[in-house]
C-alpha cells in the first residue's frame, strides 16, 4: 500500500494522540495517591486545558469554517466530557487502569447500538460486533468467574458507564458538527464546556470523596458543603495536572484533528485500536499492574469488535475518547 506523506503524517498523529490519551493514567495515579479527588483532578485538568486549546487553535489558525459553529451545544456536549473524565477517575481508584481502558473500548458498540435504535440500520457485521464484545465484556471482568466483589463491580459499572457517555456524545458530535470543518475550534468550544460544568459544581459538592460515597450517595446529596477545588500540594503534583492538560487532552486532541484530515476518520478509528494495548503497556511499566491472560484475550474480543464495526458496518465508529 503506497501511502503520501501526508497519511504517513496523519497516521504518526493519530498515533501521537493514542499515545497521549493511553498515558491518563499513570499522571493520575499520583495525584490520587496524594489525596486529591477526581472532582479537583477533573477541575484543574480543563482549567489548564480549555485556554491552552485556544491558543493552539489561534497559534495554528485552523480554518473558520464555511458556517458559524453550534457553540451553545458545543458547551452542552462539554458537559458529558466532564462526566466521562469524573467517572474514568473514580474508575481508576477501584480496578486496575488497564482494565478500564479495555471495559471502556466498549463504547464503538454502544454507538452502534444506539445509532440503531435511532434508527440506522446494523448489518451482520455490527451484531457479530456485539457478541464479541460481550465476550470480552465477561472475559475481562475482573475475577468474574469467583464473584465481583464491591469496588470492582463499581468499577466495571463506571467503565461501561463512561463508555455509554462517550458513546452519546460522539453521536450528538457526528450529529452537530456534520458539514462543519471547524474542528478545532469545535474541540476547544467542548473542552471550554467541559470547564463550565465543572465550575457550576464546585459551590455544590463534598469537600471529598469517601471511600463509601456509593453507599452514602444519599446523605451527600443533602449536605452538599460550600468548597472551593482544591489545589495540588506541591511541584511534582502541578506537573502532573499540567502533564495531564497538555499530552492526555490539548495535544492529544490537536493531533487527532489534524491527522484524521490527513487520513480519515475510518482510517483513525482503526489506528485508535492501539489505545488500550498501549495502556496496558504503560500501566505495567509505570504503575506495576498485571492482568490475567483471560483478561487479555478478554481484551482482544473487545480490541476485534472495534475492527469488525469498521471495516463490515457503516456504522461510523469514533477513533477515541
Amino acid at each position: 500500500m503506497n501511502l503520501s506523506r501526508g497519511e504517513r503524517e496523519g497516521m504518526l498523529q493519530i498515533l501521537a494522540s493514542v499515545t497521549g490519551y493511553s498515558m491518563l493514567p499513570v499522571f493520575i495515579r499520583g495525584l490520587q495517591t496524594a489525596g486529591l479527588n477526581s472532582l479537583d483532578i477533573a477541575t484543574w485538568r480543563f482549567a489548564l486545558a480549555a485556554p491552552l486549546f485556544w491558543l493552539v487553535v489561534r497559534a495554528l489558525r485552523f480554518p473558520a469554517g464555511d458556517k458559524p459553529l453550534p457553540r451553545v451545544r458545543l458547551i452542552g456536549m462539554g458537559s458529558l466530557l466532564a462526566i466521562a473524565a469524573v467517572a474514568t477517575f473514580w474508575g481508576f481508584e477501584r480496578i486496575a487502569a488497564g482494565t478500564f481502558v479495555v471495559l471502556f473500548y466498549t463504547y464503538p458498540a454502544i454507538v452502534a447500538v444506539l445509532s440503531a435504535l435511532m434508527g440506522e440500520r446494523l448489518p451482520a457485521a455490527g451484531w457479530g460486533a456485539l457478541v464479541l464484545t460481550t465476550i470480552g465484556i465477561i472475559l475481562t471482568v475482573p475475577d468474574f468467574g469467583k464473584g465481583v466483589g464491591n469496588d470492582n463491580l463499581v468499577g466495571v459499572l463506571l467503565a461501561l458507564f463512561c463508555a455509554f457517555v462517550v458513546a452519546v456524545y460522539f453521536i450528538l458530535n457526528g450529529r452537530w458538527l456534520k458539514g462543519h470543518t471547524a474542528l478545532g475550534a469545535a474541540s476547544a468550544w467542548t473542552t471550554t464546556g467541559a470547564l463550565l460544568f465543572l465550575l457550576i459544581l464546585i459551590p455544590f459538592r463534598a469537600a471529598q470523596i469517601p471511600g463509601d460515597f456509593w453507599n452514602h450517595l444519599g446523605e451527600i446529596a443533602f449536605s452538599m458543603p460550600i468548597l472551593a477545588a482544591h489545589q495540588p500540594n506541591g511541584v511534582e503534583l502541578w506537573l502532573r495536572i499540567l502533564a495531564i492538560a497538555t499530552v492526555s487532552t490539548v495535544l492529544g486532541g490537536f493531533f487527532l484533528t489534524i491527522g484524521i484530515q490527513k487520513v480519515g476518520a475510518a482510517r483513525a478509528s482503526i489506528i485508535g485500536t492501539v489505545e488500550p494495548i498501549l495502556t496496558l503497556v504503560f500501566a505495567r511499566i509505570f504503575l506495576g499492574e498485571e492482568m490475567q491472560p483471560v483478561q487479555l484475550i478478554g481484551g482482544a474480543f473487545i480490541v476485534a469488535s472495534v475492527l469488525v464495526l469498521q471495516l463490515g458496518t457503516r456504522v461510523k465508529v469514533p477513533a477515541l475518547e
